[in-house]
């Protein structure tokens, strides 16, 4: 009886000490508002270049697929024309740098050959700074265009329309 009595008594303390040292919780990574950057230890990579990004998977190919698993695209798109729309941003012609209007933007809208859901690139236009000593690197971006797949008349995708550039505030 009494080895059972030490058993129980052990078992109750090793039980206290477990539960009163609970597994730490794992950190997420801090939001990028709250990283602080040194500057100064930064060296630019590319004061600007320009970044081609496929963000639908036009063949249901099994790596796009991969690369693209956690982009929220519908978001994206429909903020841009949320915030054009709202006058937030100011969008331009890709080709020619000149503003659009609303008119011209609910026009493309309206054309039988566009489909929000058919947005399928983005171009970022874009600065790289690396910091060596802390292994860090920031992209900022400059400027968004979007575009739209176009199709060959045996239904493949045979290169991207844009739809409108826009510049970021900085």
């Amino acid at each position: 009886m009494k080895i059972y009595n030490k058993i129980i008594f052990s078992f109750v303390i090793a039980l206290s000490i477990f539960a009163c040292n609970p597994e730490k919780p794992v950190e997420n990574p801090p939001l990028i508002n709250e990283i602080k950057i040194d500057q100064t230890n930064f060296m630019s990579l590319a004061d600007t270049i320009i970044t081609d990004v496929v963000i639908k998977n036009p063949d249901n190919d099994e790596w796009t697929g991969y690369c693209l698993r956690n982009l929220k695209r519908e978001t994206l798109v429909n903020n841009l024309f949320d915030l054009v729309y709202s006058e937030k941003l100011i969008p331009y012609d890709f080709f020619t740098d000149s503003v659009m209007t609303i008119k011209e933007i609910k026009r493309i809208e309206r054309n039988p050959e566009y489909a929000r859901e058919n947005t399928a690139k983005v171009q970022f236009e874009e600065s790289w700074s690396f910091d060596t000593k802390n292994q860090k690197m920031i992209k900022k971006v400059h400027s968004i265009m979007i575009a739209y797949e176009l199709y060959s008349q045996e239904g493949n995708v045979k290169g991207y329309k844009p739809i409108f550039k826009v510049y970021l505030n900085q």
